[in-house]
């Protein structure tokens, strides 16, 4: 199996997280979609964090890939810098506390001659606020470096349905996709 879901060092820093206030994030203006270029990050009790989607070379089933690979990691407030070509970061104000942190995971398994191998990832994670509101962030794709953003309620029915990841694999005959959506709450 190939890992690339969240370690626990970064488990360990989401959990510091919880009942904290989410002061603000940061990203890239919106341009047609709630989608951001390869970074976001975070202001939270005064401490600044930064999620980012990069693309690493992985053993993905059958064949190595570029894949998204999501990251969490305390930083400098000058860390967070945009990605794109004459980007501006903005904040985006949330003012509210933290009363816990989703962490979506799926472990993809793909079987081809009697042959099975899994990718276990981290997809996103859901901040659940004391006004009841929810703030996600979520790699839709694997071969994508965006990040969705999204503000709501039950935003994890907003996450790219793991039906997808099926579908992606209908037209290759003699392979046999699985997929299993793990939600873990820390709080």
């Amino acid at each position: 199996m190939v890992d690339i879901a969240f370690d626990n060092e970064t488990i360990e820093s989401i959990k510091g997280m919880v009942g904290k206030t989410f002061e603000a994030y940061s990203c890239d203006p919106f341009i047609f979609t709630p989608n951001v270029f390869g970074i976001v990050g975070f202001c939270i009790d005064g401490k600044c964090y930064k999620m980012t989607s990069d693309l690493e070379p992985v053993q993905r089933f059958f064949s190595a890939d570029d894949v998204a690979v999501m990251r969490i990691s305390a930083c400098d407030r000058s860390e967070i810098v945009s990605k794109m070509d004459d980007g501006q970061m903005i904040d985006n104000p949330v003012e509210d506390t933290i009363r816990a942190i989703d962490i979506v995971n799926d472990r993809e398994t793909v079987t081809h001659d009697e042959e099975q191998k899994t990718l276990y990832s981290t997809k996103g994670v859901i901040f659940h606020l004391a006004s009841g509101n929810e703030i996600s962030f979520e790699l839709g794709t694997w071969f994508s470096e965006m990040i969705t953003i999204r503000r709501g309620y039950d935003l994890i029915n907003s996450f790219t349905p793991i039906e997808d990841f099926l579908e992606d694999w209908e037209d290759s005959d003699g392979y046999n996709p699985e997929c299993v959506r793990e939600v873990k709450t820390i709080a």
